[in-house]
């Protein structure tokens, strides 16, 4: 009888322990929070700038990497000929180039201006814009001139900018 009683007395415990360890990976694996995933800011491959070597008798230009807005430099803007152009670059997969670019051809339209626009996951595309050697980070990045803006905007705030652009030009 002492013997049953030892038996019973492990199974018990046995039982409790194998509770315990099914009751606590339950609360770790289904009631445990779950920590946030880090935002996705670009989805797009960034582009990195590989040197060319000259194929005439002009000076090296080197890449020009645009990761943030602001402006790019007068002097940086009239080497690669882009100070009296409107440049929007976009990518197959961006959703915020899907709200922007509809937006600026709406402008183009009204301000009877001619935009220049390059969708970077196109070969083609991406082979013509290299010429000016900028590398965006992130899209839709449109370049007004010497100033860049990153992501999605207004309408008013792209046709403000660009009738601002355009006016100092025809000056």
């Amino acid at each position: 009888m002492n013997f049953m009683k030892k038996v019973i007395f492990v199974i018990l415990i046995l039982g409790f322990v194998i509770a315990a360890v099914a009751v606590g990976y339950f609360v770790f694996r289904f009631l445990a929070p779950i920590p946030e995933p880090e935002p996705i800011v670009n989805l797009e491959p960034t582009l990195e700038p590989k040197p060319e070597e000259p194929t005439n008798n002009e000076p090296l230009l080197e890449p020009l990497s645009i990761g943030k807005e602001g402006m790019i430099s007068l002097e940086q803007c009239s080497k690669r000929g882009i100070s009296d152009k409107v440049i929007i670059l976009e990518t197959k997969y961006c959703s915020a180039c899907k709200v922007a670019v509809p937006r600026l051809r709406e402008i183009e339209k009204e301000l009877n201006a001619e935009f220049m626009y390059f969708d970077l996951s196109k070969q083609e595309d991406l082979k013509k814009f290299k010429e000016f050697k900028i590398w965006p980070k992130y899209t839709p990045t449109v370049i007004i001139g010497c100033d860049v803006l990153i992501g999605s905007y207004s309408k008013d705030k792209y046709k403000t900018l660009i009738e601002k652009f355009l006016n100092n030009l025809n000056r």
